[in-house]
């Protein structure tokens, strides 16, 4: 595994700058994910000055991930040099289907919306320009919405900012850029959602409020878990219930139809 991701680096470094975008660090835990990426760039000559160098973009997609990465955010901007070589402009994503799958949607919507709002606080006072890069999916269950304009003004307040960045995969592409009229459609509603965003005078959840939804969460995100993880009854049930097992050997998706537990 090492060897194959020292070629991946040596690849990579051959490439024509306009060749490369963001390195997304799946499951990232800890400042140290993104300072290992940065180091092995710099290694390979992909450097600022080179302009080589690949975005880092930590992905936080679990409960705990999301809960902890204001914390890693401000270990990574108190390091050295770091804020310098980014130009001071950080990307983060959020992953939304797998914190759903891991705690249930309510608790795992929440933990996106508060992550997001201390994020942006931690990005703020040490001047960082931070983009969100959504990853959402086309169901509601991975993040999805059919009314997509109203959800867009639904982020939390000062986390978008003019900077709007979606995961578009899978059977989404076709339907919603499928044809020529229907992209320019969805690049409207994407393009006015944003705009009106910036003109919004958001409303900011009450200390109360704030404190029912985290019970709520908490009590949603335990029945979850126990009926997924502990009820021996509920993989059966679902392979009788529904067309998981069949679905999984359609090639419609963007993903498999489940992750290697190794």
């Amino acid at each position: 595994d090492v060897l194959k991701t020292l070629r991946t680096y040596q690849a990579a470094s051959e490439l024509g700058s306009e060749s490369l975008g963001a390195y997304v660090i799946s499951q990232c835990r800890t400042a140290s994910d993104i300072l290992a990426v940065m180091v092995l760039q710099k290694q390979f000559g992909m450097t600022p000055e080179s302009g080589k160098m690949m975005r880092v973009v930590p992905l936080f997609e679990t409960l705990n991930d999301l809960t902890n990465a204001p914390e890693v955010l401000t270990t990574l901007f108190d390091v050295p040099g770091y804020l310098g070589a980014v130009k001071g402009k950080q990307e983060v994503m959020v992953g939304y289907s797998d914190s759903a799958k891991d705690a249930g949607r309510l608790a795992a919507c929440w933990a996106q919306y508060t992550s997001q709002e201390a994020m942006a606080k931690v990005a703020a006072s040490s001047g960082i320009e931070l983009t969100f890069f959504h990853g959402k999916g086309g169901t509601v269950g991975r993040g999805g919405n059919p009314a997509l304009y109203r959800a867009i003004l639904s982020h939390p307040p000062n986390t978008i900012n003019g900077r709007f960045r979606v995961t578009e995969q899978g059977e989404m592409i076709t339907q919603n850029f499928g044809s020529p009229a229907i992209a320019e459609r969805s690049l409207d509603i994407y393009t006015a959602a944003v705009l009106r965003e910036a003109f919004t005078d958001h409303i900011e959840p009450t200390p109360s409020w704030r404190d029912q939804m985290a019970r709520v969460s908490k009590v949603s995100c335990a029945a979850y878990r126990q009926l997924v993880r502990e009820e021996p009854r509920f993989v059966p049930y679902f392979r009788q219930a529904t067309p998981e097992l069949e679905l999984g050997q359609l090639n419609i998706g963007s993903r498999p139809a489940k992750r290697n537990p190794k």
